[in-house]
């Protein structure tokens, strides 16, 4: 009996001892690969069925061990990031899968993945780029700059006409300050020339005495003050007591010379139709103002802000606005009314805005947008006309009479017979004392308003003895 259990018991520790050879926890001498029946446990750190081509703990095959492999199951999983395949191949959830460039905007919609500044609604800039993805390049950059065209290519551009680019094209400049872009001789840094022009673009014409001065004009008279409009060959412009303004119209002289409402700013224009503006005492240049492009014009007249003038050629009245010289046609002539003389001529507007002109045939009135009619039929009238302060309607005979004329009816309410002749009369004014003043040529004469004596005379040599000029016409 007991050889039998002692027997039993010796056969259950061989029993023990092999197993626990078997997986290498009985005597360390034993190969545990001596029995290849044994299956891989994964991730026990073993290679438990003695096969090195069985991970223990990469499961799926893709060289990337289990500790950094987010899905052990997929061998497409676990290595370098594959773009655009919806995967996140490397287990990193910081690299994107179809947004490379981590602009933030998926490949389908982003034009340019591989750079982060390119994207729709990214903000346009001058690079050369589609940075919005809308097809266009550098289109409405936000760092574009304001260009200039340079027509006469002085290097100076126009501001009238600025275009927004990333960079100037053919024909334009990033300056801005050129008056006249019809001629190269015209800029900024030109000097200045006596030729009628603002060479330096400094808003002054022939200004620092670069014209030779003579003499010649008219007389304005502002309260007892009497001033001359000046004509020479260089130039023309204002003479107050010895200050002299010369604008640099060389080749016409003073067509019209009339003060504003309040008497604060002088106006004229010459025969080409520039109109200038002055402002006493005269010790600078005149403004000027703009240009009617009619060819010869006559008759200066200011009202309310705009300056008047008749057409030479076919008896319309024009006008320009003093604050922009723009130039519209005011009034025409019509067919019932005789042409005005507008040559050397003055006219005169009323608080309604009519104007009034002379002719051969009589008065002529011209209201505003309408054609001209004929207010009265007189015969022998010189080329002026006058409207004193109360609004009271003069004109002149060739004979030397002055008719107080009814503007309504055209009727002659009275006549002042002059003490001496006139010769050729341009012009007539009337001063704030109610007395006229008549040019005639080479010389103007004040006579007295009831009396019709002359008070005082004035020619060339009364005030620039040596010297020869033409005076032409004054207004009030």
């Amino acid at each position: 009996m007991r050889l039998t259990l002692l027997a039993l018991l010796l056969g259950c520790n061989s029993g023990i001892d092999a197993m626990l050879t078997a997986t290498g926890k009985g005597d360390e001498e034993a190969d545990p690969c001596d029995d290849p029946q044994l299956t891989e446990i994964a991730y026990d750190g073993l290679d438990n069925d003695c096969d090195p081509s069985t991970p223990d703990d990469d499961l799926d095959g893709d060289g990337r061990p289990l500790i950094t492999d987010c899905d052990d199951a997929n061998d497409a999983i676990g290595g370098n990031e594959v773009a655009y395949d919806g995967l996140d191949n490397d287990c990193d959830p910081s690299t994107p899968d179809d947004d490379l460039d981590g602009d933030g905007i998926l490949l389908a919609s982003d034009c340019d993945d591989t750079d982060a500044n390119i994207f729709p609604g990214a903000e346009e800039l001058c690079d050369s780029a589609d940075n919005d993805c809308d097809g266009a390049v550098d289109e409405e950059a936000t760092d574009a700059v304001s260009v200039y065209p340079d027509a006469d290519a002085d290097g100076y551009g126009d501001p009238s006409a600025p275009l927004v680019a990333c960079a100037p094209p053919d024909g334009f400049v990033a300056d801005n300050t050129d008056c006249d872009d019809t001629l190269d001789s015209i800029h900024p840094l030109a000097e200045e020339q006596c030729n009628a022009l603002d060479d330096d673009c400094d808003s002054d014409v022939d200004e620092d005495g670069v014209c030779p001065l003579s003499h010649g004009g008219h007389r304005v008279d502002k309260g007892g003050d009497y001033y001359y409009a000046l004509y020479s060959d260089p130039g023309v412009g204002i003479l107050g007591s010895t200050a002299w303004y010369g604008s640099g119209d060389a080749a016409n002289g003073p067509e019209g010379v009339t003060w504003n409402e309040d008497q604060t700013l002088l106006y004229y224009n010459d025969l080409m139709g520039n109109v200038f503006e002055q402002t006493p005492p005269f010790s600078t240049r005149s403004r000027h103002v703009g240009t009617f492009s009619l060819g010869q014009v006559g008759g200066g007249v200011i009202y309310d802000g705009n300056y008047y003038v008749g057409d030479y050629a076919n008896g319309d009245i024009y006008v320009m606005n003093i604050a922009t010289g723009l130039t519209s046609r005011y009034a025409d002539r019509g067919s019932s009314a005789t042409k005005p003389y507008f040559g050397n001529s003055s006219m005169a507007i009323d608080v309604d805005g009519k104007v009034y002109a002379a002719s051969s045939g009589g008065i002529v009135v011209y209201s505003p947008g309408s054609s001209a009619v004929a207010l009265n039929t007189l015969s022998g009238l010189r080329s002026a006309v006058a409207m004193d302060a109360t609004q009271e309607l003069f004109a002149l005979t060739n004979s030397g009479a002055i008719l107080h004329i009814d503007k309504t009816s055209g009727a002659v309410l009275d006549t002042l017979y002059l003490s001496s002749g006139v010769g050729i009369a341009w012009t007539l004014a009337v001063d704030g004392n109610g007395d006229f003043l008549v040019n005639d040529w080479g010389r103007q004469r004040l006579f007295d308003g009831s009396s019709g004596a002359e008070l005082r005379a004035w020619d060339s040599s009364t005030f620039y003895p040596g010297t020869t000029g033409y005076y032409w016409y004054v207004t009030f």
